[in-house]
């Protein structure tokens, strides 16, 4: 009966192994280029910090994320990099300044327009949408900032990146990961 005992445990232990890596290697074989994300995100923060903002303006926090953010039922990979800023000038000197602007993409794509949206603007004030990462964007902003302080005119510049295939990563099938 001991023989019989120890044959079993042997065969529960190799098929035990077996159905291991069988897991292991499905998940490695599904997220194997997850990682390209945080990567391509972090070389679009890079290209971001290098444009100019206006001189009499302030950055107040800075902002980005990917994951399924201007998509409504697809599944994929979208880039969003920018920061929240206050400025002394009038909403179309602001918006002038930025109006040529572009950064290099994480890709060998055309460059990234700038853009900038004022908080005033209805994307901001609407409710949560799926194919709008304004919202999540104007709510972390508004914990952290002191509204009766401010003097001048709010904004968010930002530049994005969309239309990218998920890879696996699971963070670009569900709500947007935005820090």
């Amino acid at each position: 009966m001991t023989r019989i005992y120890c044959i079993a445990e042997k065969i529960f232990a190799v098929f035990g192994a077996i159905v291991f890596a069988v897991i292991v290697w499905f998940i490695v074989a599904a997220m194997w280029r997850a990682p390209l994300h945080q990567f391509n995100l972090w070389t679009l923060q890079k290209n971001f910090r290098a444009i100019e903002h206006p001189l009499n303006s302030k950055s107040i926090k800075k902002l980005s994320g990917f994951g399924r953010l201007f998509r409504d039922a697809s599944n994929g990979c979208d880039y969003l990099v920018g920061g929240f800023r206050v400025g002394n000038d009038t909403r179309e000197s602001i918006a002038q300044w930025y109006q040529d602007f572009s950064i290099r993409p994480f890709d060998d794509a055309e460059p990234v327009p700038i853009e900038i949206k004022f908080f005033d603007d209805e994307d901001f004030s609407e409710g949560r949408q799926w194919s709008n990462p304004w919202f999540d964007w104007y709510e972390k902003i508004r914990e952290s900032f002191d509204w009766q302080e401010m003097r001048g005119t709010p904004y968010v510049v930002f530049a994005r990146q969309t239309d990218y295939p998920p890879y696996g990563d699971i963070r670009c099938f569900y709500e947007p990961a935005i820090h």
